[in-house]
């Protein structure tokens, strides 16, 4: 070959790279942006799938289902399907904390959306902040996630004070003036314990007992006896799940009569299922809208996808799960053509007012917690809920 073909040779090579550069610069941009392809936006979770609290996970996790289902059914986000990957961490925060770093290192997630239980998000949210990931609706009422605020964080519901304040002082209201509490013996107990604490001195109601529940519900027997002997008017349960059945099981076996108050975080469902006429007058709080309401258009909506895929008995976890998906994919349809995790933030932060289906959502640069909406209801018949 001459010196001249030679250099002819190199030129064609070197301009055939720098094309084969060109023309694989979009694919790996695309492949740049966590969670993002020309195809699907992937979300992470982790959530109970065994475990104490694992039958009101799974609701939750139907509902959130139904929306995304019916958002991809429709050609998703842009084209985009809405993929979540979901791992169990049986309300381990430790495994917890494993799940969230295996979805951002590995799963490469967009986002990390409605962790379950307090210590689970807890033992996560500090390392979704440190890498910037949007933590989206955690399915917790943790004070400690709106007092603080934090970029990545977006609460859309009532928290536990809220919820606890307001069957307080719906019990001084009806002239109820002596009250004990049980708590899970963890972070969302004690924090929730906080809160009634306060509630007790502004209205005026003396807290005659306090007593903790094990997560795996043990020395349940020591928390009754300790509850009974005060004889209190009403019990208020800061507890989810099993747990908090478990109490309301054992006191009344042991022969014991109160009125009890539970948290939303509890299944009308699971209440009916394993007390069966004896959660009649159980009170339970509300922060969404009755997934059996026939006025509430996200209701309405949330009915007609459930009767389409055959689900016929309702939960407020459901509707939960269904208003969170409904609340993330919003944000995503403002995130703009070019998804990144910093246009999602930037995205739910624009939801200044919104209604999602008559529920409001009010968030901005400086404002990541919304909602104040809650409910008392009361468990009748067939684990229905009245007023």
């Amino acid at each position: 070959m001459t010196t001249s073909l030679r250099k002819m040779h190199r030129a064609i090579v070197g301009a055939s790279v720098g094309i084969s550069i060109l023309l694989g610069a979009p694919a790996a941009l695309a492949q740049a942006t966590p969670g993002v392809s020309d195809t699907e936006i992937v979300i992470g979770q982790s959530c109970q799938m065994t475990g104490p609290l694992a039958a009101l996970s799974s609701e939750v996790r139907q509902g959130a289902s139904l929306y995304f289902d019916h958002v991809n059914a429709t050609g998703g986000i842009r084209g985009r399907m809405i993929r979540v990957v979901a791992l169990d961490d049986a309300y381990d925060p430790k495994k917890a904390a494993e799940n969230t770093v295996k979805l951002i290192e590995e799963e490469k997630v967009l986002a990390l959306f409605q962790y379950a239980g307090t210590p689970p998000t807890m033992a996560s949210v500090p390392i979704a902040e440190e890498k910037g990931v949007p933590f989206i609706a955690p399915f917790t009422g943790a004070d400690a996630l709106r007092q603080k605020f934090s970029r990545q964080v977006f609460n859309i519901k009532a928290g536990y004070s809220t919820e606890l304040d307001a069957m307080v002082k719906q019990l001084a209201t009806v002239g109820i003036t002596r009250i004990a509490a049980v708590y899970l013996n963890n972070a969302f107990g004690t924090g929730g314990l906080a809160s009634v604490e306060k509630s007790v001195k502004a209205h005026k109601v003396s807290l005659v007992a306090q007593a903790p529940l094990e997560v795996d519900g043990s020395r349940m027997d020591a928390a009754v006896e300790a509850v009974a002997k005060t004889t209190p008017q009403a019990i208020i349960v800061i507890s989810a799940g099993k747990p908090s059945i478990d109490f309301v099981d054992a006191y009344l076996k042991a022969g014991h009569r109160s009125t009890f108050y539970m948290l939303s975080v509890i299944s009308n469902l699971q209440l009916a299922k394993a007390l069966g006429e004896r959660a009649r007058g159980i009170v339970v709080s509300q922060v969404v809208p009755s997934p059996w309401s026939k006025t509430v258009p996200v209701a309405r909506e949330f009915q007609t996808l459930a009767a389409a895929k055959g689900i016929k008995e309702f939960t407020f976890s459901q509707m939960e799960g269904f208003l969170s998906a409904k609340f993330l994919v919003e944000g995503l349809k403002r995130s703009g053509k070019k998804l990144s995790r910093e246009s999602l933030i930037t995205g739910l932060e624009s939801m200044k007012n919104v209604n999602l289906g008559g529920y409001p959502v009010e968030l901005s640069t400086t404002q990541h917690s919304s909602g104040r909406y809650v409910d008392l209801l009361i468990v009748g018949p067939e684990g229905a809920f009245t007023r």
